[in-house]
This record gives structure tokens, C-alpha cells and sequence, in this order.
């Protein structure tokens, strides 16, 4: 159908291929130019993340449909005066109040001071989308730094609230953008997450301050922590 040899030299050629000329000898009408794709992992290519993200909702409308089935489920506590039946939602009062960690990354992006840049110019994003056989579909994401701190940054037994403001401070600094420690920390890997509960406990004694909006987002994932 197409003569692979020819290779598009502009992005209009890529987008238009129909340039490709074809020999006097070929009398055969042309049917369409080559067609390019991007090669690499299964799943690959180019994702529109507006509706990646919107089809994260999936494993909501999973719990929520397992709601008659939770709603009989008890957990056996084992404890000091005997085994007790506890049923499920008493135990997980929030499970169908899930907000996939995923959205709530883009989310938090948005209302912080991190939004003043770009995300794609600072993450990248390892999606993974599949449905094992007689499993449920696996849909999210892990997000990839394009540039990290050269250290990690550790609590420590005994370190200051004041002494972590101090470094995440060098963090947003050496990464060049504001903000940028809370989510190297929702990564896991850059910035330990005991750091942020530390800088959380210490916002709410009032011992130190971070601008109102990464504040209300710093306290929100302290409340309900989510990790990649």
C-alpha cells in the first residue's frame, strides 16, 4: 500500500503525506500516502491526558458497584476480649468518597504554586492501561521527574520543622520551580513523605507558613496521603 523508503524531511510532509511521488511507470491509482506511527511499548504512543483522566473514573463505578456486596462484608478484629465482627463501611467510612491519586496529582498541580509552570515540562507520566484475564482493568500512572534534586531528602530522627522548610526551599530552588518538593515527595522516592506530616503538623501550631494555597493542598494530602 505504501513505499516505505520515503521518509517525510517537514512536518507538513508528516501530516500530508500525499507528497509522495510516484514513478511515471506506476499507473495504478494512489490510494493514500504512508502512514507514521509511533513504535514502542504495547499501549504506546501519543495519550490525551484529558481523557485519561477521565476514564479513571472506571474504578470509581467499580466500587460503587460492589456497594451490596460491601455493604454484607465484615472484617473479623481479632483483639484482647475476643474476636469481633465489624462490618466493612463502619471500618472504611470513606470508601465510595475515592478520588483516584492520578486526578487528584493534577488536581493539587492546579491549585498550587506549582501552576505558574507547565506540568509537562517538569513530569513525564508512565501510563499503564490493561485488563488481565477474568481481572478487573488496571488504569493510571506513575509519574517520572524530568529533573530531580541531586539528594534525597530524609526526616531524620530529631530534625526541625524549621530545618525542612529550610531545604525544601533549596529544593524548589535547585529544580527551579515552586512547589516542586510536595509533588517529588507524592513520587516517594525524592523527598520522604514523613517530611511533608512534619511540615503539616508544624502549619497547623502556626511554627511555620507556607503561601494559603499549598497550604490547603500540603493539608489536604496530610489528611488523606496518597503516594505513586
Amino acid at each position: 500500500m505504501v513505499d516505505r523508503d520515503y521518509r517525510p524531511t517537514s512536518a507538513d510532509q508528516l501530516f500530508e503525506p500525499t507528497w509522495v511521488s510516484r514513478e511515471s511507470a506506476v499507473e495504478a491509482r494512489q490510494l493514500a500516502g504512508p502512514v507514521y506511527r509511533l513504535r514502542g511499548r504495547t499501549g504506546g504512543g501519543i495519550v490525551h491526558m484529558r481523557s485519561f483522566l477521565a476514564r479513571r473514573r472506571i474504578e470509581r463505578e467499580q466500587r460503587e458497584a460492589s456497594r451490596p456486596e460491601l455493604e454484607n462484608r465484615v472484617i473479623h478484629e481479632v483483639g484482647s476480649v475476643g474476636v469481633r465482627d465489624i462490618p466493612f463501611l463502619d471500618a472504611n467510612p470513606d470508601w465510595f468518597d475515592f478520588f483516584p491519586r492520578e486526578n487528584r496529582f493534577f488536581a493539587d498541580w492546579a491549585r498550587s504554586s506549582s501552576a505558574a509552570a507547565r506540568i509537562f515540562d517538569h513530569w513525564a507520566f508512565d501510563i499503564h492501561d490493561f485488563e488481565g484475564r477474568g481481572q478487573k482493568r488496571e488504569i493510571g500512572f506513575i509519574p517520572r521527574p524530568l529533573k530531580h534534586p541531586a539528594e534525597k531528602l530524609l526526616a531524620g530522627e530529631g530534625v526541625s520543622v524549621h530545618r525542612l522548610m529550610e531545604r525544601i526551599e533549596a529544593i524548589d530552588e535547585e529544580v527551579g520551580l515552586p512547589f516542586a518538593w510536595l509533588f517529588l515527595m507524592t513520587h516517594g522516592h525524592w523527598v520522604d513523605p514523613d517530611v511533608g506530616h512534619i511540615i503539616a503538623d508544624g502549619l497547623r501550631a502556626g511554627r511555620v507558613r507556607l503561601p494559603d494555597k499549598d497550604a490547603a493542598v500540603l493539608l489536604a494530602w496530610a489528611d488523606r496521603p496518597y503516594l505513586f
